[in-house]
Order: structure tokens, then C-alpha cells, then sequence
């Protein structure tokens, strides 16, 4: 779900709407791995522990197994039919989210279903129109692609930063809101509800702080060597979290009980690349040229890729640096580098609206 942020971004200027999710399934169409904007917990809830109600055969069209069954991939909901009003998923889960209008995608590629995403509108909003679901088809391959990806190795740059103290056996004792926010971010079934309900820490996290104990005792001859800070990192929508474990003192007699965690939030340079063209004024062709541009392809590979001639992407170029009032490559990087700083991970669109 690396891509979801930032597609969600480019769905909203394309599709206008308020919210949106997508959930990921296996062979059986039973979700997997969610991403929605501004569901309430007990949505967050019914994916991970009734997953087997969205995927079984029944005669609720918004159903995964419906919607992944159905000869067309997406516009099946779009009229709001009565069957659809009546269905368990309409009742359950769109309702109490607001969610009256749905214009409904079944990812599936030759190897079978991969996932759904739904975009939605309120009651008082328009229909979704068949230009919409036009539009939807043209980015098809695009969603599926979204839905598929996962995080790569590469350059991550830190946007913010938390803390939290939790007891060596994984119960936080004080924690700052963005910390919470970002654990239930990465965060999936139970493990989400003892997070919530008990402060209980992820598996992951509980684990950090078994490392950091064991570290903190090391053998008596080896008792000056220097050891680094346990850490690990944990995927969100569009970056990562980086924990680092510490001890609350300096002496390594301490047998305290507690341990900090730092919590370093975390987005790919490129996707933060990627956000900052998608608010510039260039065409999207433009946009492919001037992050490729960026990357530090050459004109050769860049024809090669597009399929175009050397004049028709000189005329490209020149079009784009004048749009962006620089003079050549070295001033679009530098430019685009200084715009990326701007972008920034929003993991709070993950909760509820304010009514």
C-alpha cells in the first residue's frame, strides 16, 4: 500500500470524493491488508476479524466475491440499487462511514483477484457519472499497480518524529498522540486492538524492547563494548516507521524497568518527488520526463522509454523548464529537491471524520 497516499491524491483531482479504500485479498478474496481514509475504528475492526463475511458468496453486491466475480471490473455500484442499500456491506460499514455513493474497482490481473477499491460520496453528493467510470478505466493498469507495490530499497528521509515509554514487557506507560497515531497506522487485527484498548505494543515493538533488555546485559568481560541501539521499521501507507530503543539512563547499572522508543516517520525521496509534481503545472508526460529527468536518466533512455524522437523531447524539455522557470536538468532537480520537502505523510486521514 507504498503508492496509496499519493494515488489517493491524484484520484481526488481526477474523481472528486471524500473518502476512499482499498483492501488488498487472498486466492479466497478475504482481505488481507487494508488502506482507508476517515473509517472509524469499528471498520478497522470488521476488516481484520470478519474478513470471511466480505469474502463469502452472497447476494450483496458490494460483497468482495461479487465484485471480483462480477464481467466487469468497475461501475457495478454506481446506481445505488436497492439490492446494494439493503446488502451487509452497505448496512455494516458504509453507512456508518457516511458512504452513500460508490464507484467500485475489482483489481485482478491473469493470476486472479488481487483487491478492491471503492471511492465514495456522501448521500447529498452527485452520482458517480459514467465519465467517471471511464476515467477509472483508464487508469486501470495504474491502480492495479498501486495495490500491488511494495516498499523498495532507497533513500528515506525523516518528516517527523515521536516518542514513547513502554515497560520490557511491551506496555507503553506514556506515549505522545502522533506515536498512537502511527502505530495503529502500521498496525492490523488484534494486534490493533490490544494497541487501542490495552496499550499493549505490536509484536514488532515488544520484540525491540526483548533486544534492547538483553543488550543492556551483556557478558562481564565484555562489559565495556559499545553496542548500537536496536531498531526495525514497520511499513505504513506511503513511507515507514524507524524505532530505536534507549535506555531512560546513563548508567549502565540501571536495572530499570522501561525502555524509550523513538519514532522516526519516515517517506521515500522519490514518492516525496512524485507529490511535488503532481501540484506543479505540468502535463502528465511532462511529469514522467521531468521525474526521469530527476533520477538522472539520459536523453537515450528516456526516448527509449517513451517512444518518442530527440526533437519531440527537446520540445518537451523546453516546455517544462519554462513552466517551471528554471534554466536546464541541474536546476529542475535542485528545484523539485526543495518542493519535495514540502510533502509530508498525513496518517491522520486513517481516522474518523469530525462530524
Amino acid at each position: 500500500m507504498v503508492q496509496m497516499p499519493l494515488a489517493s491524491e491524484v484520484l481526488r483531482r481526477l474523481i472528486p470524493a471524500f473518502s476512499l479504500s482499498m483492501i488488498r485479498v487472498d486466492a479466497q478474496c478475504a482481505p488481507q491488508e487494508h488502506y482507508s481514509e476517515y473509517f472509524d475504528e469499528y471498520s478497522h475492526q470488521l476488516f481484520a476479524s470478519a474478513g470471511h463475511v466480505f469474502s463469502a458468496r452472497s447476494d450483496d453486491p458490494a460483497a468482495f466475491s461479487s465484485l471480483l466475480a462480477a464481467p466487469r471490473a468497475y461501475g457495478n455500484l454506481i446506481d445505488t440499487s436497492v439490492d446494494y442499500q439493503n446488502g451487509a456491506t452497505y448496512q455494516h460499514l458504509f453507512q456508518r462511514n457516511g458512504i452513500h455513493h460508490c464507484l467500485d474497482i475489482a483489481l485482478r490481473d491473469d493470476n486472479g483477484p488481487i483487491g478492491i477499491l471503492g471511492i465514495f460520496r456522501e448521500r447529498t453528493a452527485p452520482h458517480f457519472s459514467r465519465k467517471d467510470v471511464d476515467t477509472v478505466g483508464a487508469l486501470y493498469s495504474h491502480l492495479v499497480h498501486a495495490c500491488l507495490a511494495r516498499p523498495v530499497p532507497g533513500d528515506f528521509d525523516e518528516v517527523d518524529s515521536a516518542l514513547l515509554i513502554a515497560t520490557t514487557d511491551g506496555r507503553i506507560q506514556w506515549a505522545s498522540e502522533q506515536a498512537c497515531v502511527w502505530l495503529e497506522a502500521s498496525s492490523f487485527g488484534q494486534e490493533r486492538s490490544l494497541l487501542r484498548d490495552h496499550r499493549v505494543l505490536p509484536e514488532a515493538c515488544r520484540r525491540l524492547c526483548r533486544d534492547w533488555t538483553a543488550q543492556r546485559r551483556p557478558l562481564r568481560s565484555h562489559a565495556s563494548t559499545a553496542h548500537r541501539a536496536p531498531t526495525l521499521t514497520l511499513p505504513v501507507a506511503g513511507g515507514r516507521l524507524r524505532l530505536r530503543a534507549y535506555g531512560l539512563s546513563s548508567s549502565s547499572a540501571d536495572q530499570s524497568t522501561h525502555v524509550g522508543i523513538q519514532i522516526s516517520l519516515e517517506m521515500p525521496r522519490e514518492l516525496r518527488v512524485l507529490g511535488a509534481l503532481e501540484r506543479s503545472p505540468l502535463t502528465p508526460q511532462q511529469r514522467r520526463i521531468a521525474f526521469a529527468l530527476w533520477r538522472g536518466h539520459s536523453p537515450m533512455e528516456l526516448r527509449a522509454t517513451l517512444g518518442i524522437g530527440l526533437s519531440t523531447l527537446k520540445a518537451y524539455q523546453k516546455d517544462l523548464y519554462a513552466r517551471l522557470d528554471v534554466s536546464g536538468v541541474t536546476g529542475l532537480r535542485e528545484l523539485l529537491t526543495r518542493q519535495s520537502d514540502s510533502v509530508v505523510l498525513d496518517l491522520q486521514r486513517h481516522q474518523p471524520r469530525s462530524n
